[in-house]
């Protein structure tokens, strides 16, 4: 969706309050986004960290 903005509001950056969103610019437009959450560590996601690790961390290390 598109909208024009008053003037105000068609400068922000960063978060105006804790509600998930943020203002930025990116080439001379105002885009609003949804903050990043962070991951729940989980037994399964730690387990796929530590199985990529063993995989393909010792591969491309330099002796």
């Amino acid at each position: 969706m598109k909208a024009e903005l008053i003037l105000p509001i068609d400068c922000l950056k960063g978060m105006l309050r804790k509600d998930g969103y943020y203002f930025r610019m990116y080439k001379g437009k105002q885009i609003v986004q949804r903050c990043p959450t962070k991951w729940k560590d989980t037994p399964a996601r730690k387990a796929a960290r530590e199985k990529f690790a063993k995989t393909w961390g010792q591969r491309y290390k330099k002796h």
